[in-house]
């Protein structure tokens, strides 16, 4: 496959629905500037995640979904810091399509984001921190054994 499944409208509405959680104006305000720059949505949209999904787009897919598990999550959970982790999953997609070492200059000034995106950065644990670690993970595992059961049925992906 060299591009997602789904359609960009339908992964840009998650996104949307994402972004439309996040309360802290802060968050929202550093959300905004990110996608104010046209190239850097540009290589967000069009990017591989090299770990599960190496076609097109793979980033933006991932995004959106990791990003719906958390709305889920808070759902049961709602003293959760949802704004962080939301904000958090959103930025890591632009982390992992521009660069590590290039993008933190743009979150650098917010300590709590840069610790969630940057593990060396953590200080102490947080729920928040664990919660973004193992969104991803559950994200990993669910699409890989996807693709394990249509290799066996014979849907080569």
């Amino acid at each position: 496959m060299n591009k997602s499944p789904y359609a960009l409208d339908f992964l840009w509405h998650q996104i949307e629905v994402i972004k439309n959680n996040i309360k802290k104006p802060k968050y929202r305000e550093l959300l905004n500037q990110i996608f104010e720059n046209k190239d850097m949505v540009e290589l967000f949209e069009k990017a591989k995640d090299k770990k599960t999904r190496n076609y097109q787009h793979g980033i933006l897919e991932r995004t959106a979904s990791v990003g719906s598990l958390a709305l889920c999550m808070y759902d049961n959970y709602p003293t959760i810091d949802v704004d962080l982790l939301l904000t958090g999953i959103i930025l890591s997609g632009f982390r992992d399509s521009l660069g590590r070492p290039f993008f933190y200059k743009y979150v650098k000034e917010y300590p709590e984001i840069a610790e969630l995106l940057y593990k060396k950065n953590r200080k102490k644990p947080k729920l928040e921190y664990f919660l973004f670690d193992e969104l991803f993970k559950i994200d990993e595992k669910v699409i890989s054994f996807m693709k394990r059961k249509d290799e066996l049925d014979g849907n080569f992906i």
